[in-house]
């Protein structure tokens, strides 16, 4: 259907983001990174946001990315810049230029150029998904999320062009790939003391064979094993934890041992909490060094609901696992820009100064919830021999495609090692 639009006085503003919402560093084992830089625009209701009106467009890269080349975009970070919205009645016409950074699977040629058929008119995706689904691409999570099946190179899928903007973007290594970072040990051992949430989620349903549950309790008797005179002890469960959990231990740090206290927490859903979460979580996510969590993404809902949740502590340094579904693709700033707004945007422009986020590029496996949090855990308590980000990604699910991002301003560093043991280093073996 043709898109027919008259200009009345038109209005045009143009809304640069921020210097401080620059590109963050990306690390990856199985991905390179690459960089998308294109223009593309879009119609929008006229009193829609425009970052939200892009977003809400550029999510279809999503899943142009996942089906054609089993890679992603971090797609809810994009930089964007020269954003200029023009009044056309009561829609809008928004032009823009973005960088992407995207995680491309490192045995895949890179392509000069990356074509991308959005579509034109955010007020109607939802007649653009019915039209759409299942000749370029089939919905597998409801009609309403087809933008992560979208698939222009689908067989005999045909696009109208009044119904998308083609844009083609051009492609490069990303300028802050990083492959030497570590996390910030010192920062996580400031106190003399690790504290720990492990938060998992309901994969399937309330049973006690559930993956949540199962993984829960790896998780818990692995931490156990791990820690020095390992004692776990349960809290009376409430409307939004199923179970509710603590680990204290020790282990050795520094020639002396110091205490680990860890809070395993199990939730049916991150979108059915209530108060309650926040008396139980508030206090412990103000403090935690490590904050894990292991379920459903929920199409970016329940990653960018967590997000939202907790206290942020000034100059407080944590690593966060986001162990869902394209959890890369999905977390939105909201980490980032609460962290600048308690440290300052003059000493933490970008959010990244005490955070760094390790998280899936593709699909996350249930099985795999108690593993990858057991890696991080085990990376902290192990401080007095760190492990870069390129080793403890190794010891992670290859078909995952897992990132860490946000560490280019990490400082940390151990003593070099000898030449004959550098190549250990980035050894999937020497990662356990």
């Amino acid at each position: 259907m043709a898109l027919a639009f008259t200009a009345c006085s038109p209005a045009a503003s143009e809304r640069p983001e921020r210097a401080a919402l620059a590109a963050q560093a990306i690390t990856s084992n199985e991905a390179k990174i690459l960089e998308l830089r294109f223009s593309a625009e879009l119609v929008a209701l006229s009193n829609t946001e425009a970052r939200k009106a892009i977003l809400s467009q550029l999510v279809y890269a999503q899943g142009i990315f996942v089906t054609a080349h089993n890679g992603n975009g971090q797609v809810g970070q994009v930089v964007l810049s020269n954003v200029v919205e023009t009044e056309e009645g009561r829609a809008k016409r928004i032009r823009y230029d973005a960088a992407l950074p995207v995680a491309f699977p490192k045995d895949l040629e890179t392509p000069e150029r990356y074509a991308l058929a959005l579509p034109r008119d955010v007020r109607l995706l939802a007649a653009f998904n019915r039209k759409y689904d299942g000749t370029c691409g089939k919905n597998q999570y409801g009609q309403e999320n087809f933008w992560l099946d979208y698939d222009p190179g689908a067989a005999g899928c045909r696009i109208d062009d009044e119904d998308v903007v083609r844009a083609s973007a051009a492609v490069a290594p990303y300028a802050k790939a990083s492959t030497d970072k570590y996390p910030e040990y010192d920062l996580l051992w400031a106190d003399d003391r690790l504290d720990v949430i492990a938060l998992f989620a309901l994969i399937e349903g309330a049973e006690p064979d559930d993956y949540g549950y199962t993984e829960r309790d790896a998780f818990l008797r692995r931490a156990k094993e791990r820690l020095t005179d390992g004692a776990i002890a349960n809290r009376q469960p409430t409307r939004s934890f199923l179970s509710d959990a603590s680990v204290t231990g020790t282990v050795e740090v520094g020639g002396r041992q110091k205490p680990v206290s860890i809070d395993v927490l199990l939730v049916p859903d991150l979108q059915r909490i209530g108060p309650d979460f926040d008396q139980r979580f508030d206090p412990i996510s103000e403090k935690a060094d490590l904050i894990l969590y292991n379920g459903h993404a929920g199409l970016g809902e329940n990653v960018n609901v967590l997000a939202r949740k907790g206290k942020v502590a000034r100059e407080k340094y944590q690593l966060v696992l986001l162990n869902g579904c394209q959890s890369f693709a999905h977390i939105d700033r909201t980490l980032n820009e609460r962290r600048t707004a308690v440290n300052g945007a003059d000493r933490d422009p970008a959010g990244t100064m005490y955070m760094d986020v390790v998280g899936n590029a593709l699909i996350g496996y249930a099985n795999n919830l108690a593993a990858m949090s057991f890696t991080l855990l085990d990376a902290a308590v192990e401080a007095d021999t760190p492990r870069s980000y390129r080793s403890i990604l190794a010891a992670m699910p290859a078909n995952q495609l897992v990132v860490a991002f946000g560490e280019d301003d990490n400082r940390f560093a151990p003593p070099p090692l000898p030449a004959r043991f550098r190549a250990l280093e980035y050894s999937p073996a020497f990662s356990r």
